[in-house]
């Protein structure tokens, strides 16, 4: 068998995005070594991007491409408003135009493996091409075509138990393993704690980290908060999302003062230093990538649940710092905020997994390629 160095082409729909996918990728990015490995970005319809400064910015990374790329949130079950309908539109069509440029790049890189960061970039996933699909999301409709055609790439990465169980169907006869994401929380123990009036050390921390949509419960999360939670709380909304959504909940939060809609921020390192409880509303069980933030940076977590067994990794070592309420439930949510109330997270331990990440994910990927004749 060949020892060359694995050619790999990572295709992704975001890089700069603050929240989960992206910022996976560059973790992983940054620190797999022994591949070549090019760069697939999404085309700015804005400003023109540096790709000679990007792909710099990765040790595994030689070229980095841009095109437009077809975006089916829509899998995922995410409505949009008329202006991202719009702004979806125009990357459609600008697809068509780039289709050939994709072809070439796929053509002259003759890759090894191409690995799509995310299943809405199904639609670039071409008859004959060796796909790897990370699956970071879940699909909602188990009998999508989508599933199959995925599943009959050359392999598949999910992240939890979650994203997995809409591939039942197809266990048994696709190449897949479950990874959890890469986390690397040690640099937290030297950052210093977000800087305002109602952040004071005394205070009891519970922040709401990502997207503020309806998916993410964000509403359901200030409700409860505003019902449960004492006077020396504070809950830190982390993140951005619709002007009507956003709106929305900062009409239910009205002039509490403990609830700070924050935005979004770069440096998420402080934003874990200041937090106790990390908070998630979801409909279900879902673990994303803050709660591995959140106890791979010493915070406890409070979601819903309980979840199925398998679903949460490393669940031993720390059920202790994991509170779960009924899924959907406002007086439930309530009580565990009334339960935390006041009660500051002390000793605290920084943790990475991406020595280990890497690893697995590089064998896994080694037995997605097929030899070279």
């Amino acid at each position: 068998m060949s020892t060359r160095p694995k050619k790999i082409l990572f295709v992704t729909h975001t890089l700069e995005d603050l929240y989960g996918a992206a910022t996976s990728l560059r973790l992983l990015l940054k620190n797999y070594a022994g591949i070549e490995a090019d760069l697939l970005l999404p085309r700015s319809l804005r400003r023109p991007r540096d790709l000679v400064a990007t792909a710099a910015r990765f040790a595994a990374i030689r070229r980095a491409y841009e095109i437009s790329m077809p975006v089916d949130l829509g899998l995922l079950g995410i409505r949009r408003g008329v202006a991202d309908m719009a702004h979806g539109a125009v990357h459609w069509l600008a697809w068509q135009r780039d289709r050939a440029a994709y072809r070439r790049i796929l053509r002259d890189g003759r890759y090894d493996i191409v690995h799509f960061n995310s299943p809405v970039l199904h639609e670039m996933v071409l008859p004959g091409l060796p796909a790897v699909t990370h699956m970071r999301d879940i699909i909602l409709d188990s009998t999508s075509p989508v599933i199959d055609k995925l599943a009959n790439g050359a392999g598949i990465v999910f992240i939890d138990a979650a994203t997995r169980q809409p591939f039942a169907r197809r266990e048994g006869r696709m190449r897949a393993v479950t990874l959890n994401n890469p986390i690397d929380m040690r640099g937290v123990a030297r950052a210093k704690p977000l800087e305002h009036p109602q952040l004071t050390q005394a205070t009891t921390v519970f922040s709401m980290i990502g997207r503020v949509s309806q998916i993410k419960g964000v509403a359901l999360v200030v409700e409860a908060f505003r019902q449960g939670a004492g006077a020396n709380d504070v809950l830190l909304v982390v993140g951005a999302g619709s002007e009507s959504y956003t709106a929305h909940c900062r009409a239910l939060a009205g002039n509490d003062s403990r609830i700070l809609f924050w935005g979004e921020e770069r440096n998420m390192e402080p934003v874990y230093a200041s937090t106790d409880y990390v908070v998630r509303g979801d409909p279900a069980p879902c673990v994303g990538r803050t709660i591995y933030e959140g106890l791979y940076s010493g915070s406890h977590i409070i979601m819903p649940g309980p979840p199925k067994a398998d679903l949460i990794f490393e669940a031993e070592r720390f059920g202790d710092a994991i509170r779960f309420y009924v899924p959907g439930s406002k007086d439930a949510l309530a009580k565990s905020f009334a339960e935390s109330s006041g009660k500051k997270v002390a000793a605290r331990n920084y943790r990475s997994n991406i020595s280990d990440y890497v690893a697995a994910f590089d064998n896994f990927i080694t037995s997605c390629v097929t030899p070279q004749v």
